[in-house]
């Protein structure tokens, strides 16, 4: 799945993806040197899991170096600098109404994007799309908080408990969701990545993945415990905007070379043909849900985004990993290099 909102992050990921280490060493020198920094290696035999969040903060302390990182991390002919990543969020921004709902949830969790796009280069070198356990427990986490949504979405009972303007915010979900739930699309690569053949293995499997990511459970709990159809649209905003919108097309592809064709299905309708106009359609359809600034549901869905995207970010950040190339480096390695690792970028090449 894709975790940010801007389309043009699809050929982004080129400058994170390790197939690529052969054009730009220099990145990969340095946030690999940052993952041995902080996995603190003594020894080959040393190695553990190392998270999502430890990464992030060396990505994020490297990209506030300025210009000597860009210069000597980021390649001009290979790779597109964070400035323009932000700049197409800010394009992206702007095709939503002025004043609109759109614009606003937008505007509302631009930072938390900023994040999510740093969370992208941590979680990709990590190796989302090569160790397939990440990429398990990453379909996991937010399968299980897409379900929550989902359900509430279809229950009845919450309909019923519903009038006018929120009732009306509902039916319109609803009427998305006809064209886009997910749930089931994650069942199937799931079960597949699990190796179980019912929902209800399934779930055991997942919620054996959760007992060790916190702020997963969190953002389950809440989703779970909304009660308005404005705050279900603020979670949805970021569970389906960031597919809608952002697209999964490079994402699918990196995701089919490791899981196949039969662990893809959730790319299904968010890939292919049609995609400015399914991301136009759901602009539109945004701007529809709240048009008065000042109304309660148009306040409780831009605050809704906001808490949801941070909850986003919050739950890959507990996603971990033992990358496999790190089993070619240790701590000699890096002082024979200068710290370079000059080594890490010589074993990937040979992997190609």
């Amino acid at each position: 799945m894709s975790i940010t909102f801007t389309s043009d992050d699809d050929l982004l990921q080129l400058q994170t993806e390790l197939a690529d280490i052969g054009k730009g060493k220099a990145k990969f020198r340095a946030a690999a040197q940052s993952v041995i920094a902080a996995n603190r290696m003594y020894s080959r035999r040393s190695f553990r899991r190392v998270s999502v969040r430890e990464v992030l903060k060396e990505v994020v302390e490297e990209e506030e170096g300025g210009e000597e990182y860009e210069k000597n991390v980021t390649g001009p002919k290979d790779t597109v600098s964070a400035d323009k990543i932000d700049r197409a969020y800010d394009n992206t921004t702007k095709k939503g109404k002025p004043n609109g709902l759109f614009r606003a949830c937008m505007e509302a969790i631009r930072s938390s994007h900023h994040e999510a796009r740093q969370i992208r280069t941590a979680l990709i070198l990590v190796g989302l799309f090569t160790d397939p356990e990440l990429y398990k427990e990453w379909l996991s986490v937010f399968y299980i908080v897409n379900l929550e949504l989902e359900e509430k979405m279809k229950s009845v009972e919450f309909e019923k408990s519903l009038c006018d303007e929120e009732l009306r915010i509902l039916n319109e979900l609803q009427d998305l969701g006809n064209k886009y739930y997910f749930s089931e699309l994650y069942e199937q690569d799931l079960q597949l990545l699990w190796g179980v053949s019912t929902r209800e293995k399934l779930l055991q499997k997942v919620d054996s993945c959760l007992s060790n990511k916190p702020n997963a459970r969190e953002y389950r709990s809440i989703v779970k415990g909304m009660s308005t159809a404005s705050e279900l649209a603020g979670a949805l905003f970021c569970l389906w905007g960031v597919f809608i919108v952002g697209g999964g097309a490079m994402a699918r592809q990196r995701a089919l070379k490791m899981c196949g064709e039969d662990g893809v299905n959730v790319y299904k309708n968010v890939s292919g043909p049609g995609r400015e106009k399914r991301k136009a359609s759901f602009i539109e359809l945004w701007d529809g849900l709240a048009d008065d600034i000042d109304t309660t549901q148009f306040k409780e869905i831009e605050k809704s985004s906001d808490l949801c995207m941070k909850l986003m970010n919050a739950t890959i950040k507990d996603l971990s990993a033992n990358p496999w190339w790190l089993k070619y480096v240790t701590v000699s390695a890096v002082a024979i290099v200068g710290g370079s690792i000059a080594i890490a970028a010589a074993f990937l090449q040979k992997k190609k």
